[in-house]
């Protein structure tokens, strides 16, 4: 919960234990410097390619403590833990009970979380201490992280702005976004869609939930998930209306529906989850019908494009209970990489079972990165299926089906 307290100036200090905001120092101006020099700052945020040591402390002993004094601008720095300038977040063009919000990080504090904590601090600074009525975003058309964070914030898209910035000496167009101060004492769930040749990852709609009783009472994810026992429409309804809008409103989880491209009809469920500072883990449960034939390589590739561009995670995880190979496999594919063997790491169904461990970095090749070194049959495993095979954590189902626990 965010806390406010008063520094030595008399201006405002947020904080939510792991970044602060805080009035900017005269000992910030080199880091400051760095901070707009930064090539994704200047194409997106129109900050100043050759910004100097000296231009930045000129901008933190004028123009910000200007800002403060009209009301016009209030612009914080974003301190990490250990107190240096990761970033700066701002409201801009305050009055007449609106303002604009912007905000920039560092490149070495991106993936970490930090400017979605730094955007609600100032979500709830806006609404609850300037007491403004309406929130708005701005974001270059084409900057998806930028998107992705007001979309996540439960900021609603209104349209497009033609030529509204500018990015490199050409007018650019502009997505704006309003977020009002209702709206944010009841987040709505946006459901970003992901588009891809042969799968689309959208919402899970009511529609869907025949198809996904069909699929979590399929042997392979009674077998290699905790998937409840005798899953019922009543479990997929309420996963579908409780569940998941409440994971993706607190952002706990992600749930995709995968999706056929050409008929929309439903194949399976992907998700991100146990997010962490720069990393989440993923989670698949793919139904027999979408077996075989790709559909879980191409919405896993699908997922970790947004994980790495639209949230900028560093890491994405991977867990197989031992001996699903074909799951295994399925990461190998991907390029992910086997770090460890965990002994009784899983629950199977009341019984510690080992699992399987795989990490991918942002960096990494989207491709194998070493030989395949399991079993021979790979694919095939023990459900007779290829790549597509159901889910990479045993612990899963209670994400991708299950609306209720197994006792």
């Amino acid at each position: 919960m965010s806390a406010m307290v008063a520094d030595m100036s008399g201006l405002p200090e947020l904080s939510d234990d792991v970044v602060t905001l805080r009035v900017f120092r005269r000992a910030d101006a080199a880091d400051y410097a760095a901070l707009n020099r930064d090539p994704l700052n200047v194409r997106w945020a129109n900050s100043l390619a050759g910004m100097t040591a000296a231009e930045a402390e000129a901008a933190i002993t004028g123009p910000i403590p200007e800002g403060w004094a009209s009301g016009h601008t209030l612009r914080f720095a974003i301190a990490d833990q250990a107190g240096g300038l990761v970033g700066t977040t701002a409201l801009h063009n305050v009055g007449r009970g609106s303002a604009s919000l912007g905000i920039k990080l560092a490149a070495d504090a991106r993936g970490k979380g930090l400017a979605r904590r730094s955007a609600k601090l100032m979500t709830d600074y806006a609404f609850d201490t300037v007491g403004l009525d309406v929130l708005h975003w701005h974001a270059v058309v084409g900057n998806t992280a930028s998107r992705r964070l007001a979309e996540h914030l439960g900021f609603r898209l209104e349209g497009t702005i033609t030529g509204y910035s500018n990015v490199g000496g050409t007018l650019a167009d502009d997505w704006i976004f309003t977020l009002t101060a209702q709206d944010r004492l009841a987040p709505a769930m946006v459901v970003p869609v992901l588009r891809g040749d042969t799968v689309v990852l959208r919402a899970l709609e009511r529609g869907d939930a025949d198809q996904l009783v069909a699929n979590c009472l399929d042997p392979a994810a009674v077998r290699w998930t905790t998937v409840p026992l005798n899953y019922g429409r009543a479990d997929a309804l309420a996963f579908i209306d409780d569940f998941v809008p409440r994971g993706w409103t607190v952002g706990a989880t992600h749930t995709f529906a995968v999706a056929d491209s050409r008929t929309d009809a439903l194949l399976g469920t992907i998700d991100l989850h146990n997010f962490r500072p720069g990393t989440a883990e993923i989670g698949i449960n793919m139904g027999p019908r979408a077996r075989g034939g790709g559909a879980a390589q191409a919405a896993a590739r699908l997922l970790l494009d947004y994980a790495f561009s639209g949230l900028d995670l560093q890491y994405v995880y991977w867990r197989a209970l031992v001996p699903n190979w074909a799951s295994r496999k399925l990461a190998w594919r991907l390029g992910f990489r086997l770090e460890a063997q965990v002994r009784g790491f899983t629950d199977d169904r009341g019984t510690p079972a080992d699992a399987w461990i795989l990490s991918l970095a942002a960096s990494d090749p989207r491709q194998p990165q070493q030989p395949w070194d399991g079993d021979p049959a790979g694919d095939a495993g023990s459900l007779g299926e290829a790549s597509d095979l159901q889910g990479p954590d045993a612990n899963e189902a209670a994400h991708l089906c299950a609306a209720k626990g197994r006792g």
